[in-house]
């Protein structure tokens, strides 16, 4: 990773390779053990990345050390995207809605702080969008809304809004987000665009039986994941979960802080 160091030009090569490589293989008639051998080779990669970012930092090249950032990103929604297809093959279909938002999530920060002009800024995002219609079926979502009293920012840990660090941007290789320590939970509701995807309602009863949305199975009361996809609603929306808390733009946001 040294040669990167000195020509990063070199590392935006590469990456376009990696990513033509690994999108060949974003088929569902790719063999599975083909995308698996993919994800792994995708997580070393990255974690090679990892260290570059760490040496860019070190020397205070922080336009370098953004880019970085932007590509272990994109190549982190592929490796999401990898890994939905291989849930779906293996019937774990919640897993595979969870990995695709993520994918979605994930690239969309890429977008907004990509340094330089993306041939096609939006075109991978479409191609998310198309999984969503085409592979799920339609779902119903929840949004939790509050009042936010005690936050700060993750670059500089001030208070929130105190310092001149913007939510959702890059600052040396790092996304600044908005950590919220305490909030009160004021209501849940049901709609259609929801700040996180992750929150949506997964059974429905009908005759007595309750029915899972996604796969239409009957499963058992109190089944162990509604409680989970409670807690994530909450957990993203409270902003514990950074890259989630990125893409919380208009979050319902009733949300003061105090």
């Amino acid at each position: 990773m040294m040669v990167f160091i000195e020509n990063p030009n070199l590392l935006i090569k590469e990456f376009n390779e990696v990513a033509s490589r690994v999108q060949k293989k974003a088929f569902i008639t790719i063999g599975i053990e083909i995308q698996k051998d993919e994800i792994d080779n995708l997580i070393s990669y990255r974690q090679e990345l990892s260290q570059l970012k760490e040496d860019f930092k070190k020397r205070k090249l922080e336009n370098e050390a953004n880019l970085v950032y932007c590509i272990d990103n994109s190549l982190l929604a592929l490796q999401y995207e990898l890994q939905m297809l291989v849930n779906i093959k293996e019937d774990k279909m919640s897993e595979a809605w969870g990995n695709l938002v993520n994918a979605q999530v994930i690239y969309g920060t890429v977008v907004r702080n990509y340094p330089f002009e993306l041939e096609s800024e939006t075109g991978y995002l479409e191609r998310l969008a198309n999984y969503e219609k085409l592979l799920f079926p339609n779902l119903f979502f929840q949004s939790a809304g509050g009042i936010i009293k005690k936050s700060h920012c993750s670059i500089c840990n001030e208070k929130y809004g105190k310092c001149n660090h913007l939510k959702g941007r890059l600052y040396n290789g790092e996304m600044c987000c908005r950590v919220i320590t305490e909030m009160e939970l004021e209501e849940v509701s049901l709609v259609d665009n929801p700040a996180n995807k992750h929150c949506r309602v997964l059974t429905i009863e009908t005759d007595g039986k309750k029915i899972d949305i996604m796969t239409l199975r009957e499963v058992e009361s109190e089944n162990d994941k509604e409680s989970t996809n409670a807690q994530q609603c909450i957990t993203a929306i409270a902003g514990i979960s950074s890259k989630l808390e990125v893409n919380e733009e208009n979050n319902n946001q009733s949300n003061t802080e105090k």
